[in-house]
This record gives structure tokens, sequence and C-alpha cells, in this order.
């Protein structure tokens, strides 16, 4: 069984995926309040998360502006 070259820059550990991962689930939900409450009070909550303008869905919407977000981070 082979293991994992440390050295190549390619290599992510698990220890920054977890976080990828935290970060991702954290923003989600964060945006998801948002728009949430935006369809609520029936204002145009897409435009307050990058990316999610020209979305279809309240769950596409948020979900691009968490990877927008995400990608703008690293």
């Amino acid at each position: 069984m082979a293991q994992p070259n440390v050295s190549d820059s390619s290599f992510i550990s698990d220890n920054h995926l977890n976080g990828y991962r935290l970060i991702f689930v954290l923003l989600f939900f964060v945006f998801m309040a948002l728009a949430v409450v935006g369809q609520l009070l029936a204002l145009n909550w897409r435009t307050w998360l990058p990316g999610a303008e020209g979305s279809a869905t309240t769950w596409v919407g948020v979900k691009s502006a968490v990877y927008t977000v995400i990608s703008q981070l690293s």
C-alpha cells in the first residue's frame, strides 16, 4: 500500500479538507438564513450574495454564493 507523498504540492491533508468543509457549512447556513429572511420579506436577496444573481432557486443561489466566497478565500 503506497503512502501519499507529503512533500508533493498537490497533496491536501485531511485537516485542510475538514477546514474547507467547516467553512462551506458555516457559510452555507449564514447565506441560507439571509436568503430565507429576504424571501420572507419579499426582498431581492440575490443581489446581496455574490454569484447568486442569475440563480433560479434559493438552494442553487446559496450554493453558488458559497462557492464564490470560498474561491476568493483561497
